[in-house]
C-alpha cells in the first residue's frame, strides 16, 4: 500500500457516471447504495486519485444511529412506546440538522424486537454484513 502521489478531492457532479460504474461492478461482492447521491446536504464523498485517475471514492452519510436501553421489568407496550417516542424525537431533531438516514442495529436472534422495529418503518438494508464502529470522539468508558 502506497500513499505516495495519492490525492484526494471532493466528488464533482462530473464524477457521477464513473462512480456509478464502480458501484455496479462491485455488486457481485456486495451492495453500495447512494440513495441521496454523492453530493448533497448530509452526504459527503471524497475521491482518491493517482495521476488524475480515480482509484476509488468514500461516501459518508450523516446518520442517526439508534440504540435503546430498556428496563427489563417494563411492559411490552411501554417499551415500544418509549422506543417510538425517543426515536421519533431524535430523528426529528436530526432531520432539522441535515441528517439523511437513521440506522438501528439489532442482533439477529432478537426476532420479536426486529419485527417491532420493522413495523415502525425500518427496513433490512445490509443482510449478511457485519456492523463496525469507529469512534470519532473520545469515549467516556
Amino acid at each position: 500500500m502506497s500513499l505516495s502521489n495519492l490525492t484526494s478531492r471532493p466528488a464533482l457532479p462530473s464524477d457521477t457516471e464513473q462512480l456509478d460504474t464502480f458501484r455496479t461492478q462491485f455488486s457481485e461482492d456486495g451492495r453500495i447504495d447512494v440513495p441521496w447521491g454523492y453530493i448533497a446536504n448530509g452526504v459527503g464523498t471524497v475521491v482518491a486519485e493517482r495521476d488524475r485517475n480515480i482509484i476509488g471514492a468514500t461516501v459518508a452519510t450523516a446518520a442517526v444511529i439508534v440504540d435503546f436501553l430498556k428496563n427489563p421489568n417494563a411492559s411490552g407496550a411501554d417499551i415500544i412506546s418509549s422506543v417510538l417516542l425517543g426515536e421519533r424525537t431524535l430523528t426529528y431533531m436530526a432531520q432539522r440538522n441535515g441528517i439523511v438516514a437513521a440506522y438501528c442495529a439489532i442482533p439477529s436472534h432478537l426476532t420479536e424486537y426486529l419485527s417491532m422495529v420493522k413495523r415502525c418503518g425500518y427496513q433490512e438494508t445490509f443482510s449478511n454484513c457485519v456492523v463496525l464502529r469507529r469512534p470519532l470522539a473520545k469515549e467516556l468508558l
